[in-house]
């Protein structure tokens, strides 16, 4: 099959290419997705009283933001829950006081704020615990409990090596955080209920909210079309030609790759024919993504509803050193619970780094044993 334009992956990226070039009379384009559906990381299914999302969930930021540009104009986003009513929570069952937990907070967004970080030469973990330790010195922190300063800092890692994907913030070049810019605005903007997906109906303008005619990218993707190899041979009147694991091939003048930086760094040195340039291959196995996974429960009743929205998790460090021993070690990858947005019986768990890679493991009941016992033991008599 030949088609003028061929875009590899289906999700967020290759629809919003698709839509683009139709808009533009590029109609002759085909899109191959390796699996069933559409959406990548954008997955957004049935549970519970309405849905939740399996992989992207909220807009974070709305200046130059291209989600926001899209949703917001339309009144389709709202802040999220988790944006307010952050709470710390100890093993022992203690909520730590909000004054000063805010307190807490507040020290530790001033170092991650602070500008002496685009210049300091070595890691995250050692500015922050090296920062974050000298304010607390200060005359107006030392009525906060010592130990309690030590287990806010563990959580702190643990919150931070998820927002920022990594396994250890000790991996992380201080001042790299230097290249990526937050949108300004609201970092936690919910679906309204409706879920992540709403964004793809927004490329294709097949949303309700939307006015004039859908764009038919869906009628453009063969499904099940895992690519095996993309042969770009630079040579004069030869198409780029597309195979498949399936033994299908595809002609086209044009190819889009869209792929999720893990499938490349899997891939890239079989993927392409002839190789990748090195600068691309570098930057490739420069990239760094790690593991950050959600955990999603229903229960009879919320018994948290009245606690706060999102639960940061406080280990004493005796009781830290025995979780590491139990059956449960996985579980310290879950530096936090919090609830879902219009989704008033569920609540959810960041599970991160290589604790999350275990916890992938496992079957379904060790997961639900090892989230119950988290919070039988942070919840107390509340979590049944």
């Amino acid at each position: 099959m030949t088609a003028r334009i061929l875009i590899v992956g289906a999700g967020a990226s290759g629809l919003a290419a698709a839509a683009r070039l139709y808009e533009h009379g590029l109609t002759n384009l085909l899109i191959l997705e390796a699996t069933d559906r559409i959406g990548g990381r954008v997955h957004t299914v049935p549970f519970g009283e309405n849905v939740i999302d399996l992989g992207a969930q909220w807009c974070h930021g709305e200046k130059n933001n291209a989600v926001y540009e899209l949703a917001g104009p339309l009144g389709l986003l709202e802040s999220s829950v988790v944006a307010s009513g952050n709470v710390l929570i100890k093993n022992s069952g203690e909520i730590v006081p909000q004054e000063v937990t805010d307190r807490l907070m507040a020290v530790a967004n001033e170092v991650m704020e602070a500008d002496e970080m685009a210049s300091y030469n070595g890691t995250l973990g050692d500015f922050f615990t090296s920062k974050f330790m000298k304010l607390m010195e200060d005359e107006k922190m030392k009525d906060i409990d010592r130990e309690l300063v030590q287990q806010f800092l563990r959580f702190y890692q643990s919150y931070q090596e998820g927002y920022i994907a990594t396994d250890s913030w000790y991996n992380l070049v201080a001042s790299s955080l230097e290249d990526y810019d937050d949108s300004e605005g609201d970092q936690s903007l919910s679906w309204m209920g409706k879920g992540y997906k709403s964004v793809l109906q927004l490329l294709m303008k097949k949303h309700p909210a939307q006015t004039g005619e859908p764009i038919p990218v869906e009628e453009k993707i063969l499904f099940n079309k895992t690519v095996s190899n993309i042969n770009w041979a630079n040579v004069p009147d030869r198409p780029v030609t597309v195979h498949c694991t399936d033994g299908t091939s595809y002609d086209a003048n044009h190819v889009i790759t869209t792929t999720s930086i893990g499938v490349l760094k899997a891939n890239y040195t079989t993927l392409f024919t002839p190789e990748l340039p090195s600068i691309k291959q570098n930057a490739i196995r420069g990239i760094y993504f790690g593991t950050v996974n959600k955990i999603i429960m229903e229960f009879e009743k919320p018994f948290w509803s009245t606690m706060g929205n999102t639960f940061g998790l406080i280990w004493d460090a005796e009781d830290l050193e025995k979780l590491r021993k139990s059956q449960y070690a996985w579980t310290e990858g879950a530096s936090a619970f919090f609830k879902i947005d219009r989704q008033p019986n569920l609540l959810a768990a960041w599970m991160i780094g290589k604790q999350g890679r275990q916890a992938e493991l496992l079957d379904d009941r060790d997961v639900v044993d090892g989230m119950m016992f988290l919070l039988k033991k942070f919840f107390k008599n509340e979590a049944d």
